[in-house]
């Protein structure tokens, strides 16, 4: 059976939903294909469980900060309820997306997708056939092939427990290891992270990175450098991680090392389609490298950033080309990103090492933020803030904040940066007092 369309989208995550509906608003035909939950990772395994599982770890945490300080006696911890809890948000989403995309027009196909032709696409027994195709599959686990690999758990299967494992391990050093940690830790767990470089967090200002790792280890987290691992092997006491820097024994190991895109199987090639292993080759305005009817968003990108919000302006961009005649190229200026660790660490722009290797000069200003008013309140012992600013006109450059609040501030800098607004105006805004936000005048 063949089907035929204006636009077939595979993948229903967050790079599906903007370019789908305003092609339908444009009085295209859309199918969207999706083999696994609509909404995408984030609703489901990703942005929106961690944090609600993180707010009672962040109220743990902020008790035992003002323990002798006005507070006495702490929080306990159910995490069958806090689960329950969390589930209340994932549970009803891929029927809500469902019945979004139907009530719009938009038909869902249930399926893996895999292209046959330059712009065709197989689901089962089924051709789709389309004017124009998005790419919009997202990322997957890396795979690992040492011994014991098999014994690996996902995040997924982290954030959907119904007990807390005793003893974690995290294998990788990125956002995922570092956020799932501070879970585990908080609510009870033993927590370790093993990365096999010799640094963590390589994305984020590594001066901020080094304050984290020691709130982090300070809360009980083990963090280990240069610990790629070896093998997996379950003994009596449950599993056991090698690696050249010992043996750490777990009852549960996450595999946390990132996320490739996930494009294995996808027949890329029967579409004349350029990808590397970092993901689809695209221009400017997101077509596809050898096949201009095919476009590409979100996590599966060869691209700077693999966030909802960049998968979300992706695929408006992509969605309004493909009715222009690609009249928009992505301007991602101004991206901020959030570890949501305890305390939360936040960056957009350029590190200090960023500018050096481009040879911008710039102004750098350093902040202690926890002898600061809004964090000494709180009890808050972690807090600093790097700017980068261009001497000449100065242009923000780069802002690197850890502590508590930084998630909210650096959108306010990220704003800055894409509006164009020079480090002046922060410097010279009416803040309200006394907010974590006032300290923007201090930080630049």
């Amino acid at each position: 059976m063949t089907r035929a369309y204006d636009l077939v989208v595979l993948g229903g995550g967050p790079a599906c939903g903007p370019a789908a509906r305003r092609c339908r608003e444009a009085g295209w035909s859309v199918a969207v294909i999706e083999a696994g939950l609509l909404g995408g990772v984030c609703p489901h395994t990703g942005c929106n469980p961690k944090k609600v599982l993180m707010a009672a770890p962040e109220a743990m945490a902020a008790a035992a900060h003002l323990a002798g300080k006005g507070l006495t006696g702490g929080p306990a911890l159910d995490w069958a309820a806090l689960m329950a809890f969390k589930r209340t948000f994932t549970a009803p989403i891929d029927a809500r997306v469902e019945a979004s995309y139907r009530e719009a027009g938009i038909d869902v196909v249930r399926g893996r997708g895999v292209f046959t032709g330059p712009r065709s696409v197989r689901v089962g027994e089924t051709e789709l056939t389309a004017k124009k195709i998005l790419i919009a599959v997202g990322a997957t686990h890396k795979h690992f092939t040492f011994p014991g690999a098999e014994h690996l758990s996902t995040s997924d299967a982290f954030l959907d427990m119904d007990a807390l494992a005793g003893r974690v391990a995290f294998l990788g050093g990125g956002f995922i290891a570092f956020e799932l940690a501070h879970v585990a830790a908080v609510c009870g767990a033993r927590a370790t992270i093993l990365t096999h470089g010799d640094a963590a967090l390589r994305r984020f200002d590594q001066d901020a990175v080094a304050r984290l790792v020691a709130a982090t280890r300070a809360m009980g987290v083990e963090v280990v450098l240069d610990a790629p691992v070896a093998a997996i092997r379950r003994d009596a006491a449950g599993l056991a991680v090698e690696t050249p820097r010992g043996v750490f024994a777990a009852d549960m190991v996450v595999n946390a090392a990132g996320r490739p895109p996930a494009l294995a199987g996808l027949g890329l090639d029967a579409a004349g389609i350029a990808a590397t292993s970092r993901g689809v080759t695209v221009d400017a305005h997101l077509r596809c490298a050898g096949n201009p009817d095919v476009y590409a968003a979100g996590d599966c990108l060869d691209a700077p950033y693999a966030l909802t919000p960049t998968a979300d302006l992706e695929s408006h961009v992509a969605g309004e080309n493909m009715v222009s005649g690609d009249s928009e190229t992505i301007d991602r200026t101004g991206t901020p990103s959030v570890l949501f660790t305890l305390p939360p660490l936040a960056m957009a722009g350029l590190t200090e090492e960023e500018c050096r290797a481009r040879d911008l000069s710039c102004v750098k200003k350093e902040t202690d933020l926890a002898s600061s008013f809004p964090w000494k309140r709180l009890g808050e012992t972690a807090g600093y803030a790097k700017t980068l600013v261009s001497p000449g006109d100065d242009r923000i450059l780069g802002a690197h904040i850890l502590g508590h609040a930084a998630e909210e501030i650096i959108n306010v800098v990220a704003l800055a940066m894409r509006q164009g607004i020079p480090a002046k105006a922060l410097r010279e805004g009416i803040w309200a007092y006394p907010t974590a936000g006032y300290y923007l005048r201090y930080m630049f």
